[in-house]
């Protein structure tokens, strides 16, 4: 693995201590989709697939239905290839390419949307949170590093020494409060929690006002 840094260098590390870590985020991930009973989800930013394998893995998601969208074609080749070597073909989950801040389906498609690690990507989250909010007809599930912790462990195992810790594909950095003040702007918060070194929130659509005249 060329990168220091990415999504799949994230999942494919050997280091014991990540990988720990990653089945324990991956774990309380799976158990909110669960809570939702939500039966049509959507990834947005699935990168290579592996939020997307867990949850095919939770018996009680088997019949859901699962899309995913990113914006790295070489993310989404990575991911097919994957689910080509390991699921017959009326097994796949259909994949495009899109952005974030522009998605490419109709308001209120899905029961569920989630963005995992993406809302620190993208040059406006506000931009991208509105359109991931548009599409849910009902539940948004979001994480983001936890700052300052994230760089703190990342510059304490010697990672991005000169970036004190920041990793260089990261655009905002979210503390706690910052976070679920974002996530707040769109969605009633319904539980905001840790799995360190991430935070992640669950909401629900808010419901407009409609002034009847």
């Amino acid at each position: 693995m060329k990168n220091s840094h990415g999504n799949l260098q994230k999942h494919l590390n050997p280091n014991p201590a990540q990988r720990w870590l990653l089945e324990r985020f991956h774990r309380r991930i799976v158990q909110l989709v669960v809570s939702t009973g939500a039966q049509n989800i959507l990834d947005a930013g699935c990168g290579e697939g592996f939020t997307i394998q867990k949850l095919r893995a939770a018996k009680t998601l088997e019949q859901s239905e699962i899309a995913g969208i990113d914006f790295s074609a070489a993310a989404l080749a990575w991911n097919q290839g994957q689910q080509s070597n390991l699921l017959p073909a009326e097994k796949h989950t259909p994949l495009t390419q899109a952005d974030v801040h522009r998605l490419p389906f109709p308001d209120n498609s899905f029961d569920l949307v989630y963005s995992l690690e993406v809302l620190e990507h993208l040059p406006d989250s506000s931009l991208g949170l509105r359109e991931l909010t548009r599409v849910s007809r009902d539940y948004v599930l979001l994480s983001v590093p936890h700052e300052p912790f994230f760089r703190g462990a990342n510059f304490l195992r010697g990672k991005h020494i000169r970036a004190f810790g920041n990793d260089p594909e990261h655009l905002h950095n979210y503390s706690g409060r910052a976070f679920r003040q974002l996530v707040s702007e769109q969605l009633e918060v319904l539980w905001h929690g840790y799995s360190f070194p991430w935070q992640i929130a669950i909401g629900r659509k808010k419901q407009r006002n409609i002034n009847l005249k």
